[in-house]
Formats: C-alpha cells, structure tokens, sequence
C-alpha cells in the first residue's frame, strides 16, 4: 500500500509541511532548502523498522543514513517542549500518527504514545523497497557478489549481483516489454542502455572462486559487436546510472523506489530518457520520490505525460524554497502543476528557469 500523504512537525528545516504524493513525485529547488529533508524523514522509518521490526524507536545512525542526535534534528525555531512527528496517511484513509520524545543529545528517540500499527501493509516498510543514494557504485573490474539481500543498496552496490542472478528470471511489467515478447529484466536492461549510450551493452560473468562478478561493455553496431571494455574504460556515467535502470526496469505495483540525482555524470539527451523511464515506472503503479535538477529529467517526464504514457494527474511536483522571513529563513513549499499536455501551471523563481534566464542575457 502507498502513502498518500506525509506531515512532518519540527523535522530539520521543515517546520509543519504535508506532502500529498502522486505515482511520481519530483522534488526540486537549490541546494539546502529540504529537498534531502523529506527523503531523509523516510530512511529514518525505515532504518529503525529494518532494525526494531517497529517504530516504538526511531534511530537517528544506522544502515541507511546519519543525522547525528536530535539536536541536530529538530527544527530550530521548535518550541521548548515541541518534538518530531509524524502523521501517514495511508491509500484507504488510515492514519499513522509518531510523536517522538526530544533528548538533544541522544540518537535514539522513544515515541511518547505506543500504538498498535499494522505496519507490514505500508510500502516505506515491505520487501518491495529501494533508495539509490546520490552516491553511486562507479567503474570497477570486479563488484561483490557476497549479499543475502535482494535489495539493490543504497549505492547500487548490490545491482550487479541482482542482475547476474536474477536477470535472465525477473519478469518486467509489460509496460516495458516489447515486439519480441521477451520479459526478463536483463534484456531490458541492455535495451535501455543501448538507446541511452549508442549502443553499449552490458556483459556479466560471475567469478566463483572470488565471490565476484565482473562487468564488461561492448558497443552493438547495425552489422557487427564489438570487443568487450573493462568497465573501467568506459564512461564513468555508464556504470553510474546502472543501478536506476535495474531498479525502475523491475518496478512493481505498490513498489517504493527513492532516487537522489539521477542526472548525475549523465549528458542532457540521456538525462531526458530517464526522464521517460521515470514515468514509465510509475505508471506501473509503484510510487517513486526522485530527487532532482535536471530540467532534462523533467522534460522527459512532461513528453511522457503529453504521450500518454503516465497520467498527468499520477504526477506530483513539489518545488523547495527557502525564504528570508526577517528572523529566519523559512522554507516553502510551491505545488506546480502539470496539465494532461505536459505544461505546468506556475513557474517560481528558481524552478528550472535557468536556461530561460540565461537566454535573456545571451539576447
């Protein structure tokens, strides 16, 4: 099941914010104003399920991300006796509401009011669970194949490992599949490598002895294929973005997927494809927070919208601005919206305007 909707009380820079989310939920705005904020407040219950099996506990250090102790937490213009919380609102209207215990100095925080929550039914807390960090796996010879864990990891260093042994078995949706009728994961995965870099494709060996697997790249032609490349040889951007194409290609219903930048060592026409791939993902039905400030990614997805190939009204836009209030700086939150032809309602000052500011300049 997918949250619809988020409030955070006191949480960083986010004072008292509801976030009501779509499909796709595209977070944008400048460095520091609580993009990174929303995302975190999500890793924070997932940690400290993964941990506890509940939410009794919320721990500030572990698997998934480090934010110090509550000091470091709490918004800074909290009242004395004000903590964190967390109201969810879940797709059939049920309401989870966290209220946790303010200790400056402790990392970990004890929720005031213990509750009987049925848990397993939330996506943020089932199997079906993925965050690609802004930090990603980048060109090696050999990667890991030691994990018992079907997740990709937060730094895609599990998708190698995922793809060797899963990908001639996963069945994708057929939202991706093709002419051929192929379903498995690892053929798509070359099919948008190949139209995203000209051609590469990836070329996996497992290495038993070294609990290893190797990554290889040729180059497909009309007529011929090319020698393999050590990873290392070739392009930094492609391995980087090899763990989102695994993790939006496998995509199911009710799947929750969190991916910070995935722009990232990317040029400007791949940049848009993810855009494309983004939307096809969710319009599976999984339910995907991206992190981005790629006004390619963005385009991508409003083509897609204006294709039909995910619903405008499955499309969540949450633009992150951080005003000076005199006192303070204040962060607020724009809501654009995007119509069935892919335009978008509102423009603020900062919301993938750059390229227009600089045309003014240049004419």
């Amino acid at each position: 099941m997918k949250i619809d909707k988020l409030q955070l009380v006191n949480f960083k820079c986010l004072s008292n914010v509801t976030f009501e989310f779509g499909n796709l939920n595209i977070l944008a705005g400048a460095n520091g104003c609580g993009k990174s904020s929303l995302i975190h407040s999500l890793l924070l219950l997932r940690q400290s399920y993964e941990q506890y099996r509940n939410l009794d506990t919320l721990l500030l250090c572990g698997k998934y991300i480090n934010l110090g102790s509550a000091k470091d937490l709490l918004y800074e213009q909290a009242g004395k006796d004000e903590g964190i919380s967390y109201s969810i609102f879940k797709e059939n209207e049920e309401k989870l509401e966290l209220t946790y215990e303010y200790i400056p100095e402790s990392r970990i925080l004890n929720i005031l009011e213990l509750q009987d929550r049925n848990l397993k039914n939330l996506n943020i807390f089932s199997d079906e669970f993925e965050y690609l960090s802004a930090e990603r796996i980048v060109p090696q010879t050999t990667y890991s194949s030691i994990s018992s864990d079907d997740l990709l990891g937060s730094h895609g260093e599990n998708a190698l490992n995922f793809l060797e042994k899963h990908g001639a078995a996963y069945r994708v949706e057929k939202v991706f599949q093709d002419e051929t009728n192929n379903e498995y994961l690892l053929y798509y995965v070359n099919k948008w490598m190949e139209r995203i870099f000209q051609g590469f494709r990836l070329q996996l060996s497992p290495i038993m002895e070294a609990d290893a697997v190797s990554l290889r790249y040729a180059e497909k032609s009309r007529d011929r294929v090319s020698n393999s490349y050590r990873a290392i040889n070739v392009g930094f951007g492609i391995t980087y973005v090899l763990p989102i194409l695994v993790a939006l290609l496998k995509a199911k219903k009710n799947d929750l997927i969190l991916i910070e930048n995935p722009e990232a060592h990317l040029h400007p026409k791949a940049q848009r494809i993810i855009g494309e791939l983004l939307a096809k993902a969710a319009s599976t039905g999984a339910q995907i927070i991206v992190e981005t400030h790629s006004d390619h990614i963005l385009n991508g997805i409003r083509i897609s919208v204006k294709n039909k190939m995910i619903n405008s009204k499955d499309v969540k836009m949450f633009f992150f601005m951080k005003e000076d209030i005199g006192t303070s700086f204040h962060t607020n939150i724009y809501l654009p919206q995007m119509d069935d032809e892919g335009n978008i309602d509102i423009w603020p000052e900062g919301f993938f305007d750059e390229w227009d500011n600089a045309l003014a300049q240049l004419f």
